[in-house]
């Protein structure tokens, strides 16, 4: 069965009147229900944290803490994560016991990605159409989605405050094809797949590296062919002009070609030479 937050606890406890062999949840739902006496798992034998790095973050680490010292000590932990930051290494080191290791892939890299950046001010981010863009705030997330609106473009957006139900009907009308630009926290990182995106904005740049490799993975992982080697760096101290559009940047100091293939690959129209932070 399914338990998390923004639904009805009755609706669980009907569920877990009856024989459940697997739960799948959120840390503060489980905790909710296990501090509660609702859920037992003195009989649990295994337990899966899927997106691990997000899960022992600072503000999941102690509900995560809390449920595993409520399960026996015999038990198996499967741990699953895209990127292997310190805590996670941390985590292991304390609550698994010779672990068996798998790496997929060796480096933080993703396929089929072809990435841009472009120098932008404030006042120029809004000029895209189609899109996942990522704000730092529910409240920037609404402010930006509501100033798309009133720019013409559909729009929608969805964050960790509203309701599941009503973040359940977003998703999937925009996942559906019925608006064409959606506004988001990065609640929308973790195990979402949305093959139709070709662009993804970082409105607010995240906090970590790890939550940027997510953002930007949110689509082209179903068409994926061939590996294009592109690596995520910093950002360097000196950039080559020839990749961004600024105010202060004159326009001459552009061949044709340069131009065309920047605001090509960065989904602009034609006649305009304003950037935004994307990766297309």
């Amino acid at each position: 069965m399914l338990v998390i937050g923004g639904v009805l606890l009755k609706d669980d406890l009907i569920r877990l009147s009856q024989v459940v062999h697997v739960v799948i949840g959120t840390p503060g739902r489980l905790v909710d229900l296990i501090e509660r006496n609702l859920l037992n798992v003195n009989s649990c034998k295994v337990v899966v944290l899927d997106e691990a790095d997000k899960l022992l973050s600072e503000e999941l680490k102690g509900a995560v803490e809390t449920i595993l010292n409520k399960v026996k000590p015999e038990r198996q932990v499967m741990v699953y994560s895209a990127t292997y930051p310190l805590t996670l290494q941390s985590f292991m080191k304390s609550h698994l016991k010779e672990p068996y290791q798998v790496n997929l892939m060796e480096r933080l890299t993703l396929r089929g990605l072809t990435e841009y950046y472009a120098y932008v001010e404030e006042k120029h981010k809004l000029q895209i159409c189609q899109s996942i863009i990522f704000c730092s705030s529910a409240q920037r997330v609404e402010l930006l989605a509501k100033k798309i609106t009133q720019l013409g473009y559909s729009c929608y957006y969805i964050h960790s405050k509203m309701n599941q139900q009503d973040r359940n009907r977003v998703f999937h009308d925009f996942r559906n094809g019925a608006c064409r630009n959606l506004v988001c926290t990065d609640l929308l990182t973790r195990g979402i797949d949305i093959p139709t995106v070709n662009v993804v904005i970082n409105f607010d740049f995240p906090k970590y590296s790890e939550t940027y490799l997510h953002r930007i993975g949110r689509h082209a992982l179903k068409k994926i062919e061939n590996e294009l080697n592109t690596e995520i760096r910093p950002i360097p101290r000196e950039i080559d002009k020839r990749l961004y559009v600024a105010d202060s940047q004159n326009e001459s100091d552009f061949d044709s070609v340069t131009k065309d293939s920047l605001i090509k690959g960065l989904g602009l129209p034609p006649d305009d030479t304003k950037g935004v932070t994307a990766n297309a």
